[in-house]
C-alpha cells in the first residue's frame, strides 16, 4: 500500500508540475519576502482527552489511568458459503459486555457490507451488491422491527451503522444478548479489502455484524466505512464456518475441529510446517487435483470450526485450487516459560497466478521474527496467513492474523517481500494496539510503515535505505506545497496525494526523525513502551505523545506541533563562512519553520572532525541564524556539513555542504 501512495504522489505531482504555466510575473513585481520564524505553542489536547484525565481513563504520562475501561463482545457465529453462486448467509449471537461506567439505552453496530449498498456514502467507487440483508434481530429474547425514531424498542440502519434500542437499558456492568440473521451476496471485489477470484478462492473480510467502539473518549465512535481504515473493539468468537468438500479454510484463530475437516496427510504436514524452518508443501496441486487435502462429508459440505480470543475482528479465506505452503516463526518467549515458542505461517497461493509467491512463505516467517523483536512484543496469536488475492487486491490489507495481497505480477522479490513486511507490521498496529485509523490514519500506517523499513534491510542488507526513500516522498509532496496536516480526519482529505503522505511517508519518517533527536536507546524506549503500555487498547494522539515526553523527560510541544499539527518544513541551510580575527564564524540560518537542533559537523584541512549543534531553544527563542566559532587552534576549516548523519528530512540539503575552495 505503501509503495502504491509513492506511485501516486509521483503522478500527481507529473500532472501538477505539467499544468504549471511557463509565464512568469515582471521582475519589477516579484520581490523576496522573509517571514518571522512562528514560535509553536502548546499541545492543547481536545476537551475530551482532558475529561478522560480528570476521570483517571488516561493518564498524563501516556499510560492507561487507573480508571480505564472497555467494553467487550463475545460472537458466536454460523455461516455458509456457496461458491457458485457467491451467497454467504449466517446467524449470530452476540454478548455484548457493558463495561462502561453508564447505562446504555442505545447500542451501535458496524454493517460494514452496506458499502455495497446503493446511495451509501463512500470515499471511492464500489460494486454495488445489494449491502447485507437483516433476516431477524432480536435483543434481550424479542424480536425488533426497523424503526424511524428509536423511541422505542427497534432498530435504525443508517448507511453502514445500525443502531439499535433493546426492550431494556443496559446496565453499566449489565450484558445484552443480541441474535441476528443476515445474507449477502460476496462482491467480485470488495474495495480490494474481501471478494473472489475466479469463484475459486474467497477472502472474506468485513462480512458479520458487529458491535461498534464505545470508548472513554467519545462514547459510542460509530463512524460508518467508507473504503477506507476501521475503528474496531475487541472480543471473542466461535465461528463455524460451512463450504463444499474439497474447499480448504483457514480463519482466524484456532482451529478446533482439524480431525473432522483435515485428512491425516494435511494434519501431518501442518504439524511438521509448525516445528519448520523451512518451507513445507502442505497441499500440492496434485493433491487438491487427488482430493488428498480435505474430508470428504456425506452431505457434501464440511464445517470448521474457529475460536479466537480478545481480537480486533475475525476474517477467512477458502479455495479450491490454492496451493497451501507452511513454515513457522520462531518468536521470544510469550507464556513465561523460559522457551522460544512457534508461530504456524501459512500461505494460500496460486502458481499460475502469482509465481512470485513461491517463497512468500520464508518472508512471512522473517516479517513475523523479527517485528516481535524489534517491538519487544512477541507476536501473540498462534498463526499468520497470507492469502494471494489476485483480481481483488493489488497491494495488501491487513487483518487479525491475516493479510490479502496482489500477485505482484512483473515486479521483483523485495517488492512481494516489502508489502508482506508492511501488512504483518500491522499485526502490531493497528491489531494488538489498536488505535482509531479512521481518525489517525498516521498512527497505524506511520508506525507500519517505520517498522517495515526496519524489517528490510535484514533480510535484503543490499537494497536502498526506505526510510531515506520515505523521507524524500514526503519532501516531494512537502516542496510542491501539497501537503494537509496529518491530524485531519482520514476521511476528509481532499483528493490527491496529501492523504496517503500524511499517513505513510511523513510519519514513518518523523519516528526516524524522533529516533534521531532523542537517541536510540530513548526512542525505542518510548516505541516499545507504546505498544506494551497500549496492548489491546485504545490509544489516542496524545497518548502517544505523552509516553515519548515521559521516557526522554523532555517538554516536546514544539515537535508535536511543528510537525504533526502543522504543515511546517525544516530547513537548515550554512549562510556563510568567515573569518573574524584568529576564530572561523559560521553561520547557519534556519529558512523553515519548523524548530530542530542543526547538528554540523566541521572538518579541518589537517583531518580534525568537530561537531557542533545549535540547540532547538535558540530557534524557539525566535532566531533566524545563529553562529558557530572555531577558534584557529582548532585547525582550518575545509567544510562544513549540517545533518551529517541525515536523520533530519531537511526540505533543501543543497545549502548544508559548505567546502572551501
Amino acid at each position: 500500500m505503501n509503495l502504491v501512495s509513492r506511485i501516486f504522489v509521483s503522478v500527481a505531482l507529473s500532472l501538477l508540475m505539467a499544468s504549471a504555466g511557463t509565464e512568469t510575473a515582471p521582475a519589477q513585481a516579484q520581490e523576496t519576502i522573509t517571514p518571522a520564524r512562528p514560535i509553536p505553542g502548546p499541545v492543547v489536547p481536545p476537551p475530551f482527552f482532558r475529561a478522560a484525565l480528570e476521570r483517571g481513563t488516561r493518564s498524563p504520562d501516556g499510560r492507561p489511568g487507573p480508571n480505564y475501561w472497555q467494553v467487550y463482545s463475545e460472537y458466536d457465529i454460523d455461516a455458509r458459503l456457496d461458491p457458485v453462486s457467491g451467497l454467504l448467509s449466517g446467524t449470530e449471537t452476540i454478548t455484548f459486555h457493558n463495561r462502561s461506567p453508564a447505562d446504555l439505552p442505545v447500542l451501535a453496530l458496524f454493517l460494514h457490507q452496506n458499502i455495497h449498498s446503493e446511495g451509501v456514502a463512500r470515499a471511492r467507487p464500489t460494486e454495488i451488491t445489494g449491502g447485507i440483508r437483516l433476516e431477524r434481530v432480536m435483543a434481550q429474547g424479542e424480536d425488533l422491527l426497523p424503526s424511524q425514531t428509536l423511541m422505542n424498542p427497534g432498530y435504525v440502519v443508517d448507511g453502514g451503522v445500525m443502531f439499535l434500542r433493546p426492550p431494556r437499558t443496559v446496565p453499566a456492568g449489565g450484558s445484552v444478548d443480541l441474535e441476528l440473521a443476515w445474507s449477502f451476496m460476496v462482491p467480485q471485489n470488495g474495495g480490494g479489502r474481501m471478494g473472489h477470484s475466479d469463484r475459486e478462492m474467497y477472502f472474506l473480510a468485513y462480512w458479520f455484524p458487529k458491535i461498534a467502539v464505545l470508548d472513554d473518549l467519545r462514547g459510542w465512535d460509530a463512524e460508518p466505512y467508507k473504503g477506507a481504515e476501521f475503528y474496531e473493539g475487541y472480543g471473542d468468537y466461535r465461528v463455524n464456518l460451512t463450504v463444499p468438500n474439497g474447499w480448504t479454510l483457514m480463519a482466524t484463530g484456532d482451529l478446533q475441529n482439524a480431525e473432522e475437516v483435515y485428512t491425516s496427510q494435511t494434519r501431518r504436514r501442518m504439524a511438521s510446517a509448525l516445528q519448520a524452518d523451512t518451507m513445507v508443501q502442505i497441499a500440492t496441486a496434485q493433491d487438491l487435483r487427488a482430493g488428498r487435502v480435505t474430508a470428504r462429508s456425506p452431505s457434501g459440505a464440511l464445517t470448521y470450526e474457529f475460536v479466537a480470543e480478545n481480537v480486533r475482528d475475525f476474517t477467512w479465506t477458502t479455495s479450491n485450487v490454492q496451493l497451501w505452503t507452511g513454515t513457522s516463526s520462531l518468536v521470544p518467549d510469550r507464556d513465561g516459560d523460559g522457551q522460544d515458542d512457534r508461530v504456524a505461517i501459512h500461505t494460500f497461493w496460486r502458481d499460475y497466478r502469482a509465481p512470485l509467491w513461491a517463497d512468500q512463505a520464508l518472508y512471512a516467517k522473517h516479517s513475523i521474527e523479527y517485528e516481535s523483536r524489534f517491538t519487544g512484543f512477541s507476536y501473540p496469536y498462534p498463526h499468520m496467513t497470507s492469502v494471494e488475492g489476485t483480481d481483488i487486491i493489488g497491494g495488501g490489507m491487513e487483518f487479525p492474523m491475516f493479510t490479502i495481497m496482489g500477485s505482484y505480477e512483473g515486479r521483483g522479490a523485495f517488492n512481494l517481500y516489502s508489502v508482506t513486511a508492511h501488512e504483518l507490521a500491522h499485526m502490531w498496529v493497528p491489531m494488538i494496539v489498536g488505535t482509531n485509523e479512521k481518525r489517525h490514519a498516521w498512527m497505524d500506517e506511520g508506525s507500519t510503515s517505520f517498522l517495515e523499513n526496519q524489517t528490510e534491510p535484514d533480510y535484503w542488507p543490499d537494497v536502498e535505505n526506505q526510510d531515506s526513500a520515505d523521507f524524500e516522498a514526503y519532501l516531494q509532496v512537502a516542496r510542491a506545497e501539497m501537503e494537509q496536516s496529518m491530524m485531519t480526519h482520514h476521511d476528509y482529505y481532499e483528493p490527491g496525494p496529501a492523504g496517503g503522505i500524511a499517513s505513510y511517508a511523513k510519519p514513518a519518517s518523523l519516528l526516524v526523525t524522533l529516533r534521531s533527536l532523542l537517541g536510540e536507546e530513548t526512542f525505542m524506549e518510548g516505541y516499545q513502551s507504546f505498544i506494551s503500555d497500549w496492548a489491546f487498547k485504545h490509544p489516542s494522539p496524545w497518548d502517544f505523545f505523552n509516553i515519548f515526553e515521559r521516557v526522554s523527560g523532555q517538554d516536546l510541544d514544539w515537535f508535536w506541533n511543528a510537525w504533526y499539527y502543522e504543515t511546517w518544513t525544516l530547513d537548515h541551510g550554512i549562510e556563510s563562512v568567515t573569518r573574524d580575527g584568529d576564530e572561523t564564524v559560521i553561520t547557519v540560518a534556519d529558512l523553515g519553520f519548523v524548530p530542530m537542533p542543526a547538528r554540523v559537523r566541521i572538518t579541518t584541512r589537517e583531518g580534525r572532525v568537530l561537531d557542533r549543534e545549535v540547540p532547538v531553544t535558540h530557534w524557539l527563542s525566535g532566531e533566524l541564524s545563529a553562529e558557530i566559532r572555531i577558534p584557529a587552534s582548532a585547525g582550518e576549516v575545509s567544510r562544513v556539513e549540517i545533518d551529517p548523519e541525515q536523520g533530519f528530512p531537511d526540505k533543501d540539503r543543497s545549502n548544508n555542504v559548505w567546502q572551501r575552495g
